[in-house]
């Protein structure tokens, strides 16, 4: 059997031909391969998705909360870097162990620690201390223990303590505002966070940032209080000094500009450090200047007196009989008493020795309608529209459900509730000529005006009959040497609302006033509830030295020069 001669030719084309389909078929199989690639980045298969899952992780970065700070800039609320430490029960095989050697090295009560780690054993975070202090973070740089582990946070810190606590409300560790100035502007103040996305090894470990996923974090915004820090310092060291030497249970006490509406200071007591959110009672974070009520008692008459002299119900001249034994009978039988007799007096003697029989006189001569009216138009029984949370209208009962009890109680300050807010709000309209003002906490939005409730010269006769309640009347204590003060003192009981009727020996004592006379720069009113009766109630002499002084602090940090030499020996 012979072999078939060789052909180069034949045997040239034969490999080509192997080559083509070679060719062709790596070919197809790199585009098999790149069609994977593609299906794997697009769509993977669940178990691939799973894998992919695990070698990248995600990360969070905290933006920082928005500054509230003070009118001149000074910082009340800021957001700083602290590191908290916290514990995974899954990871500890000997809660007890673990305790102890956390409470050896950090100088935790190792009991505690173990209680925690017991009773949260099925969650894989537990907090032990929300902000390490800067020794124990330097013992954990050298910590190796299965279980513990440290954690960056961005927390809200206060570096003024309790000055306007109340005021400025407290941020949980979630960081949203609860109480407060924190929870009213928490869409401005409230950051967002940020994020990125980074790959893992098989250890999980965090090899590198990774390009997509990445989110830069947003911070709030900064707000500028009307709030000014020194007087709010001195408000608090005021109002503290008062509650203590007659040991009162609580106290509040406010500082407006009756031009702006601004408020200068908001104090309560007793203080409350948002630091310390957690140790706090909610009794205590309460800002008593807008949620808490209360009967105001005399330091409501000047609203009613003013407003019947606007309407001309009085003659500030004319006399007026009101009892030279203290006892004064309406014409319906109902019997009005006073502290002291005043016999026959003129209408301005009513306001300056604050008697009772002499303004339900007015408020029958006015009737209960325009009593109403005046009541409501000077801002009680509605939102004084400061914006703050928990922020009460006061009571004041509808015109239908008043009798003659109502007219002669609501002119000295009875069956009304008022805040101490609105208290200052309307004692403002008296010092700006007439105007109420929304009260303002923003130092760059402009006033509200509500309505012009007295004319300019109804307000300047009350503010000089008011000298006179200072110099000659009720509020001698807040005479002031340097400035003429024009207030108005109040002694009101208080409600009992468990049982009706009013509380044995507890009362509210307040003292409204404000300075310059003749042209106010700010008005205070201070209130100071359930104080020791034996050592003084009476507002003339609780709460009056505490206006004077926070006057006079304020009006001199302010340098506004001295006044009062100029009216002595004058009627003002």
């Amino acid at each position: 059997m012979g072999h078939e001669p060789f052909d180069p030719v034949k045997n040239a084309h034969r490999a080509l031909g192997v080559g083509r389909l070679l060719l062709v078929a790596i070919s197809i199989a790199l585009v098999g391969l790149l069609g994977r690639v593609v299906q794997l980045q697009i769509r993977p298969a669940a178990p691939i998705a799973a894998l992919i899952g695990s070698q990248a992780g995600k990360g969070r970065i905290e933006g920082r909360r928005g500054l509230l700070a003070d009118r001149k800039g000074r910082p009340l609320a800021v957001s700083r870097t602290a590191t908290r430490l916290f514990a995974d029960p899954k990871l500890i095989k000997d809660s007890a162990r673990f305790a102890r050697i956390v409470a050896d090295k950090l100088g935790y009560d190792a009991s505690t620690v173990a209680k925690k780690i017991n009773k949260n054993s099925r969650r894989r975070y537990v907090v032990i201390d929300h902000r390490l202090s800067t020794k124990r973070l330097a013992v954990m740089a050298d910590l190796k223990l299965a279980g513990l582990a440290t954690q960056r946070w961005v927390e809200r810190h206060y570096p003024q303590g309790t000055t306007a606590g109340q005021l400025l409300g407290a941020v949980g560790f979630e960081g949203s505002g609860l109480e407060g100035l924190e929870y009213a502007y928490e869409s401005e103040l409230s950051a967002v966070a940020g994020t990125f996305t980074y790959e893992r090894d098989a250890a999980r470990r965090p090899l590198r940032i990774m390009g997509r996923g990445y989110r830069q974090p947003r911070d709030g915004r900064g707000i500028r209080l009307t709030i000014d820090l020194t007087v709010q310092s001195i408000a608090e060291q005021q109002l503290a000094r008062q509650c203590r030497q007659y040991d009162a249970q609580q106290g509040q006490l406010i500082v407006m500009e009756p031009d702006t509406g601004h408020v200068l200071a908001m104090a309560n007591y007793p203080a409350f450090d948002p630091n310390k959110l957690v140790d706090s009672l909610a009794a205590v974070r309460r800002n008593q200047c807008v949620t808490d009520t209360f009967e105001p008692g005399s330091v409501f008459k000047p609203f009613v007196w003013a407003a019947a002299v606007e309407g001309g119900h009085i003659d500030p001249g004319e006399s007026f009989d009101c009892s030279s034994t203290g006892s004064w009978v309406s014409p319906k039988g109902r019997r009005i008493r006073d502290v002291h007799g005043h016999g026959v007096i003129t209408g301005e003697q009513i306001l300056i020795q604050s008697s009772n029989s002499g303004m339900a006189q007015i408020a029958l001569r006015m009737g209960k309608a325009r009593l109403y009216d005046t009541v409501r138009a000077f801002g009680f029984g509605t939102r004084s529209g400061s914006g703050l949370p928990g922020e009460t209208m006061g009571i004041v009962h509808p015109l239908s459900q008043w009798n003659h009890f109502s007219l002669t109680s609501v002119p000295m300050g009875q069956e009304v509730a008022v805040t101490g807010l609105q208290m200052v709000r309307a004692m403002s309209a008296i010092a700006n000529d007439g105007w109420l003002l929304c009260p303002v906490l923003r130092f760059e939005q402009t006033p509200l005006v509500y309505e012009h409730v007295i004319s300019a010269e109804t307000a300047k006769l009350t503010r000089r009959v008011l000298r006179r309640v200072v110099t000659e009347g009720t509020g001698r204590r807040a005479r002031s040497k340097l400035y003429t003060i024009f207030g108005k003192t109040g002694t009101a009981q208080i409600a009992d609302l468990k049982n009706g009727g009013y509380l044995k020996d507890k009362y509210v004592s307040s003292f409204i006033g404000g300075a310059p006379v003749d042209r106010p720069r700010i008005i205070v009113g201070c209130f100071i509830s359930k104080t020791d009766k034996a050592k003084g109630y009476y507002g003339s002499i609780v709460a009056a030295p505490a206006v004077k002084r926070v006057i006079e602090k304020t009006l001199l940090y302010q340098r506004l020069p001295p006044d009062a030499g100029q009216h002595r020996g004058s009627a003002l």
